[in-house]
């Protein structure tokens, strides 16, 4: 229903990555995807295999089978409700769970990415199946043998973060509850279980990648961390993106409150609006103070009954957030915690009221008030026609040279042109003609090797002033061919090709 994705990243580096990597690109074409080009692509397996097979000319199959796999997140959304959520009146638990399981899935960033090809809710089932499993642990009795569960938290985890690294936010809060459980547990092979199975998790996904990083640029991170690993294939400095990060403490308390209205640029570049963070914050500091006076003035014995974990629930979901708000304030990267905003709401109404007749009524008018102001991230989706990916290329000489200077998406039509061309990039988010390091003079040398033809590739109106400008420091300038378009389905920016000739 939300169509074919045309986000972004897509057109940037989801469908180039796969493709440089399988085909062994790293050191022949030269960062035409920019500074991501070189992330893991292990996670954008599934999307590139589906889209180089037949099931390509049925968009709404692959649709499904993305939206599909994004779905295993609902499944333990709902899992995590059912084990926390327990007052003893059954209509009243299977209303308060389905409230839980809704304000959990349509939440801002849920809808907006089910689906995509941002990889957030493929990590983040992951992460969501770790805390799961560590959660499931409180009510197993204390016996030999949990070691097991331990190693399978660890596993999940592991897999997660090495899908997507961002993930590695939610390693405190994970952390934090494996603590909590291996004290009750009264176990220490707990702990090294999940350690040791975290670690296969991560290499599991990451070791091979990470291995041809090495041996291509001396940096398993490659251009990442290259202040710690100083590859002088680049620039020895960190890469941060830094924009959304509080910069005092009000913000970083106060931060769910800005999204109650639409803003740009607070924890995205995209308008949203979302109340989910800011009722969960209302409604558990509220629900903790009531609780917490209740159990001074008279403990009751079915106030702990009603939840079940719904403390462990609390400390992954406040630690998280301050990992991620530290971390990187991206909004997309907080997608687990948007997903689980229902079970801290509806644990808190437990906490808070002791009746059903306050509870139920509660819940259901925050469902509604909730899920009526939401307005999801607008990432870019498109209408569907024959193909999920269709790209047209005009031929390329074998031999030819093709320069990619931009900071817009554009490596997507690399896999659907000619494959002996060399793409190179320049002038982009982290590569600049300023720079003395090894990627950047490899490309200036092709860019001057005689006997190629030089191709750039051109996004929107062509300036040639530009274009000629940044040509003359190889001695090259435009021709005065037309451009050849570069027709696409994920267009969103005109791509063409044009032709270059010596000074």
């Amino acid at each position: 229903m939300l169509g074919p994705d045309n986000y972004w990243d897509l057109r940037y580096y989801h469908l180039y990555n796969p493709w440089a990597y399988l085909h062994g690109r790293y050191l022949y074409d030269l960062g035409p995807a920019q500074e991501q080009g070189f992330l893991n692509p292990v996670a954008d397996f599934l999307l590139y295999g589906l889209v180089s097979s037949p099931l390509n000319d049925f968009p709404r199959i692959v649709a499904f089978i993305m939206g599909a796999v994004h779905g295993i997140n609902a499944a333990l959304v709902f899992a995590i409700a059912c084990h926390v959520i327990r007052p003893t009146d059954e209509t009243e638990r299977r209303t308060l769970r389905a409230v839980a399981f809704l304000i959990g899935v349509t939440g801002a960033g849920w809808i907006s990415l089910l689906g995509g090809s941002s990889n957030d809710l493929t990590s983040g089932l992951f992460v969501l199946a770790s805390f799961y499993v560590l959660l499931r642990l409180e009510e197993k009795p204390l016996a030999a043998g949990t070691w097991r569960a331990f190693a399978f938290a660890g596993l999940w985890i592991g897999l997660g973060v090495g899908l997507k690294n961002t993930s590695a936010i939610y390693a405190p809060g994970v952390g934090a509850v494996l603590l909590l459980m291996a004290f009750r547990h009264r176990t220490i092979a707990g702990l090294f279980a999940f350690g040791i199975a975290s670690a296969v998790g991560f290499f599991a996904v990451t070791a091979h990648h990470m291995l041809t990083l090495w041996e291509d640029f001396r940096n398993p991170f490659f251009p990442y961390l290259n202040q710690i690993f100083r590859s002088p294939w680049w620039e020895p400095i960190a890469i941060r993106d830094d924009r959304f990060i509080p910069q005092t403490l009000w913000d970083l308390l106060a931060f769910p409150f800005y999204w109650v209205k639409v803003h740009t640029y607070v924890v995205v570049e995209k308008p949203f609006r979302d109340w989910r963070a800011a009722a969960a914050t209302i409604a558990v500091a509220v629900a903790v103070l009531a609780f917490a006076a209740r159990r001074l003035r008279a403990p009751r014995p079915g106030d702990a009954a009603r939840t079940r974990g719904f403390g462990l629930v609390l400390v992954f979901v406040v630690v998280s957030y301050f990992a991620w708000a530290l971390g990187f304030a991206y909004y997309r990267y907080v997608v687990p915690l948007e997903m689980l905003s229902g079970v801290v709401i509806v644990g808190a109404l437990l906490w808070l009221f002791d009746t059903s007749r306050l509870r139920l009524p509660a819940a259901v008018t925050v469902l509604a008030i909730i899920t009526a102001s939401t307005i999801p991230i607008d990432w870019g989706r498109r209408d569907y026609d024959g193909h999920y990916v269709s790209v047209e290329v005009p031929p390329i000489p074998p031999n030819a040279v093709v320069l990619i200077a931009t900071w817009d998406p554009a490596a997507f039509f690399i896999p659907y042109a000619e494959p002996r061309a060399q793409y190179v990039g320049i002038e982009n988010n982290y590569l600049q003609l300023s720079q003395n390091n090894i990627l950047a003079n490899e490309v200036k040398a092709a860019m001057r090797a005689p006997g190629r033809p030089k191709i750039v590739l051109n996004v929107n109106e062509l300036d040639r002033g530009k274009w000629n400008d940044l040509l003359a420091q190889f001695a090259l300038k435009l021709s005065e061919e037309p451009c050849q378009p570069i027709h696409s389905n994920l267009e969103d920016q005109k791509l063409s090709l044009c032709k270059t000739v010596e000074r």
